[in-house]
């Protein structure tokens, strides 16, 4: 694994849609995910502020995955938002999400973040399964702009 930059908007945001693709399955008919090109400005951006940071991890000199962050939440400027967690298809099922679930973890607690936020669409069984089995909680159900509702997730990140 490596230290996700900015200039890795592309490669993060390809994985992203990879992803995002398969939600497809599940979202409203009329439902559209960002465009490649709303991706990568998107990405470049949420890499670029202040606090945030994420990794990238190569398989074979391949993107196998990715996850990202970006610090504070709503009115919990402590907390760290994981915003971006993906792997592509070939690595599902490899371990590589939970190595980016665990490095996330490790970084967040070592940059002392009390706590950690995430979203995931709530129709999403197998994503809700993953953080669920590793500590996080659902919190509230939302239905933002693009019509996808998403699932919240909280959860500690102290000892």
């Amino acid at each position: 694994m490596r230290r996700a930059w900015p200039a890795d908007a592309e490669t993060l945001a390809r994985t992203g849609r990879l992803g995002s693709e398969t939600w497809r399955a599940f979202a409203p008919r009329d439902w559209v995910p960002r465009s490649f090109d709303e991706g990568v400005a998107f990405t470049r951006d949420r890499l670029a502020t202040p606090g945030a940071w994420g990794m990238l991890a190569d398989v074979a000199g391949e993107p196998a995955g990715h996850y990202a962050t970006v610090p504070g939440c709503w009115d919990e400027p402590r907390a760290v938002i994981l915003w971006s967690l993906f792997v592509r298809p070939a690595w599902w099922g490899s371990g590589v999400a939970d190595h980016l679930h665990e490095a996330f973890l490790a970084e967040a607690r070592e940059r002392r973040y009390p706590w950690a936020w995430l979203a995931t669409p709530a129709p999403h069984a197998r994503a809700r399964r993953f953080y669920e089995r590793r500590g996080w909680r659902a919190d509230t159900l939302l239905e933002p702009g693009r019509g996808l509702p998403m699932a919240i997730y909280g959860r500690s990140l102290l000892p």
